[in-house]
């Protein structure tokens, strides 16, 4: 299924970290890839951290005079997440205390989660929109919420695709936030079309993975879970979301900023997103990298989203925000960062002294414009030139093609296919 028919499937669905609208969930995602489905049982804890209990609302409604005055179940948000049942008649000041609106959209539904991450708190309550909840007027309201909190197993999708080596490129997005089509459908359907690509291609250097899990909870779980002798074929993750709406890109580095992913990712976005932003480790938006790079696990993460936007965490964060070609270039985005991986190897030299490049039995010298008119001379031809000048010393064993391509500011296929004819020649070797 297409990236944007595959968000509308899905997003609808209230999902939450247990629930049974994320069952639903992985049960599509299990029509596109074969992911084996990992489960946690509710209460379970570790370091903390605790499995939300399965939870969804049945019903929702609040009243004056038995008049209807707002169902809650009109939308996925309607309910506050991890919502507790509550029957009684309240006042107007104590139901206000109960709703809760967007501080921006007035006519909007926001998306509230706290309770999942406060599991020590009993709350109740509605969203709903502030133009409703300003119409409200004293007296005796009526509310009825039922809540359905069970055992039941969260959901952790796990896709693997073999490669040649068990080292291990992950991919990770969430599938646990109610009624959001860009956070985090966009980059779930991005991730799942990613994997569909590499696995159509007849040889893959790495192995990779795709983790489709809910916010920290399962990721939190899944690695605890995990077995240390696979947990440390991981050489690097990418957290995507947020990949659908009209805005440049943005990469948040890793842990320590300076990990081949984020070498990787900022020469190829350089290269062909060079309108993207970047920032530190957990400055632009947070989520499972500290997971992934938490203490003994310490895998290299990124995230790349598009990041920020305005309908984030309200009902406007729907399929109508979401443009394809912004999906088709994330996805492009993240296999040409793939690809740097997947091709940048260290160079070992096969010959001594100087190589004339010119010399037609090499073929490797790069054509210039005449030294008299070199002041004319393009930036980039210049940066070419001064490659050839410097390429023997790279064949060292040291270097790899991402160090040439970022020292020369060149695009790292053309240095590729360049480096490539010295292979051709006999010149060199790829450790």
């Amino acid at each position: 299924m297409k990236m944007y028919e595959l968000l509308k499937k899905i997003y609808p669905h209230r999902m939450s970290p247990n629930s049974p609208g994320l069952d639903a969930v992985v049960d599509i995602l299990k029509e596109e890839l074969p992911f084996e489905v990992r489960e946690y049982q509710g209460g379970r804890e570790h370091n903390g951290w605790f499995v939300p209990l399965s939870w969804h609302p049945v019903k929702a409604e609040i009243r004056k005079g038995g008049k209807l005055i707002y169902d809650g179940m009109s939308h996925p948000l309607g309910v506050i997440g991890y919502s507790r049942s509550f029957k009684g008649k309240v006042s107007l000041e104590e139901l206000k205390k109960h709703l809760f609106h967007h501080p921006k959209f007035h006519d909007a539904l926001v998306y509230h989660c706290d309770l999942f991450y406060k599991s020590g708190q009993k709350n109740w309550g509605f969203c709903m929109p502030y133009n409703l909840v300003k119409t409200l007027k004293p007296g005796a309201y009526e509310v009825e919420l039922t809540t359905v909190h069970a055992p039941g197993t969260m959901k952790v999708a796990d896709y693997l695709l073999p490669g040649d080596s068990t080292d291990t490129i992950v991919l990770n997005s969430h599938t646990c936030h109610a009624g959001q089509a860009n956070d985090d459908v966009a980059g779930l359907v991005v991730a799942v079309e990613v994997m569909k690509r590499l696995a159509k291609r007849k040889h893959r250097r790495f192995s990779y993975r795709l983790i489709a899990a809910p916010e920290h909870f399962g990721t939190v779980f899944y690695l605890a879970d995990l077995p240390d002798k696979v947990r440390k074929t991981f050489r690097a993750a990418m957290f995507l979301e947020m990949l659908g709406n009209d805005n440049r890109l943005a990469l948040q580095e890793s842990f320590t900023g300076e990990a081949e992913i984020d070498r990787a990712a900022h020469h190829h976005l350089r290269h062909n997103f060079p309108d993207y932003f970047s920032d530190k480790f957990r400055t632009i938006v947070g989520n499972d990298e500290t997971v992934w790079e938490a203490p003994g696990y310490e895998i290299p993460t990124i995230s790349l989203s598009r990041f920020p936007y305005p309908e984030y965490h309200s009902s406007r964060d729907t399929h109508e925000i979401i443009r394809d070609d912004k999906l088709e270039d994330s996805a492009n985005a993240v296999l040409g960062i793939i690809d740097v991986f997947e091709t940048n190897r260290v160079m070992k030299r096969k010959f001594t002294g100087l190589i004339a490049l010119s010399n037609p039995k090499y073929d490797l010298y790069i054509s210039q414009a005449d030294p008299s008119i070199r002041p004319t001379i393009p930036a980039d031809q210049l940066r070419w030139n001064r490659l050839m000048d410097y390429i023997p010393r790279y064949f060292d064993g040291k270097h790899t093609v991402l160090d040439v391509a970022v020292k020369h500011e060149l695009p790292y296929h053309l240095v590729l296919d360049y480096v490539r004819r010295f292979e051709k020649k006999g010149l060199i070797e790829f450790a």
